[in-house]
């Protein structure tokens, strides 16, 4: 978790809404009762991050001051975002619009505050005797498409998943696919498409864009959208040579 301080802005002050608490106390109270060895072998992690990820479940308390969410995240998608440049506006309209799935809190606002901890979705960890895909069910698709009626995912698969699978036939679920020319093929390289995914972010906020079709304009790293290849629920960019 990355924790990045950002220059005359204080998010705490622009507000937070965070869904689902209760959800959040009964994985919590799942994890603190796993040992160091129950996380290493769960998790598939080394004894160094399941002695870490064990101290931060016992240490975990709601009360405690956490990280605003967006500058939280520390993986490629996250660091492409650059939320550390973004401005007072940029973070309010970020608040709006983009909506973090995740395994423990269900949907992080990016000006939640969130504390140290380690989950995802695919790990075999039962709450109320259900894998997390199950606890969580449909009540993330439902905030979601409570709150509006054009989602644009830019999220793993391993997250995507959680609303995918609820999706009605008058859902607008828009995914966006970067794609390069490998062997002759068209292939998605995960990396790449980390970064990609994370640029766009980065352009949505920062051009406070609304229209789904504005998208199409987006450029990064010689990607640029394909009307050949694209669908109105599939927007693929290809990365030219």
């Amino acid at each position: 978790m990355r924790n990045i301080k950002i220059n005359n802005i204080n998010p705490k002050t622009l507000g937070t809404n965070r869904y689902f608490t209760e959800e959040t106390k009964e994985i919590i109270q799942v994890l603190k009762s796993l040992s160091p060895y129950d996380i290493q072998s769960l998790m598939k992690v080394n004894e160094k991050i399941a002695f870490q990820s064990y101290a931060y479940f016992q240490d975990f308390n709601f009360r405690e001051e956490g990280v605003c969410g967006l500058l939280a995240y520390d993986g490629l998608v996250f660091k492409n975002i650059k939320a550390e440049d973004f401005t007072k506006e940029d973070f309010e309209f970020a608040n709006n619009k983009v909506k973090i799935l995740d395994a423990f809190y269900g949907i992080v606002n990016p000006l939640d505050e969130v504390l140290p901890y380690r989950l995802e979705m695919q790990y075999p960890i039962k709450v109320n005797d259900k894998n997390l895909y199950k606890f969580w069910n449909d009540k993330i698709y439902n905030k979601l498409y409570g709150e509006d009626k054009v989602i644009v995912n830019l999220a793993s698969e391993e997250y995507a998943k959680v609303v995918r699978r609820f999706l009605r036939e008058d859902d607008i679920f828009i995914d966006i696919d970067f794609k390069v020319h490998k062997n002759g093929k068209l292939k998605t390289l995960a990396t790449l498409a980390k970064m990609a995914r994370g640029q766009m972010i980065k352009y949505i906020v920062k051009n406070k864009i609304n229209n789904p079709e504005d998208l199409k304009n987006f450029t990064f790293d010689n990607y640029k959208f394909s009307h050949s290849l694209s669908t109105s629920q599939k927007f693929v960019f290809i990365k030219e040579d």
